[in-house]
């Protein structure tokens, strides 16, 4: 048997509202979306058709509203805000590229320059600024793990370091791919 919550218009508007809150605490959006559950099986029958569903949706305002109204509830919680393409573009750039020039040492320092500015960007929500922050910095870390293990026959030769570099820009860029779609899905949304 299904319920009013299995609908795909429910579940794409619970989804979307989900997404709209991503600056609220994890518990805060948890509850939001309880509570906007609870709401939609109460007054939906689980045989509603399309029409009867949207119409409900409708009554409760938009996701964005919705989660707008709940933020404005939260002291210190301020919604996301897109940020112009070429901002965006220099930070995921800047992620990317700092990758291959860790040897130099000039990596370390646009990869700082690169967290600083995920960390300060108003695009993304928290969780994808961490996310943001450790693909960055990771090659710190993986570059030298992976060429210990590349060299461990006791040669660390130049296929082995350059094997070690590009092992180590995997993640900035899955990273830069991750931030980069959630800014572009925030951008459509300025007036």
């Amino acid at each position: 048997m299904s319920n009013a919550l299995t609908h795909p218009l429910v579940r794409a508007y619970l989804s979307s509202v989900e997404a709209e809150a991503a600056v609220l605490s994890d518990d805060r959006r948890r509850d939001l979306l309880a509570d906007l559950r609870e709401h939609i099986e109460s007054v939906l029958p689980s045989d509603a058709d399309d029409a009867a569903v949207q119409e409900e949706l409708d009554r409760l305002g938009t996701p964005r509203e919705i989660a707008a109204a709940a933020i404005a509830d939260e002291p210190g919680v301020r919604p996301l805000q897109p940020e112009s393409r070429a901002r965006t573009a220099v930070t995921l750039a800047m992620m990317v590229l700092s990758a291959p020039f860790w040897v130099v040492g000039v990596g370390v320092v646009v990869a700082v320059l690169a967290a600083v500015r995920i960390w300060r960007s108003t695009a993304w929500a928290g969780q994808d600024k961490r996310l943001g922050i450790i693909c960055t910095l990771s090659p710190l870390v993986v570059t030298p793990a992976v060429a210990a293990l590349l060299g461990a026959g006791g040669r660390l030769g130049a296929y082995e370091i350059y094997g070690a570099f590009l092992i180590a820009a995997v993640a900035p860029l899955a990273g830069a791919v991750r931030l980069g779609r959630g800014a572009a899905r925030l951008r459509p949304q300025a007036v």
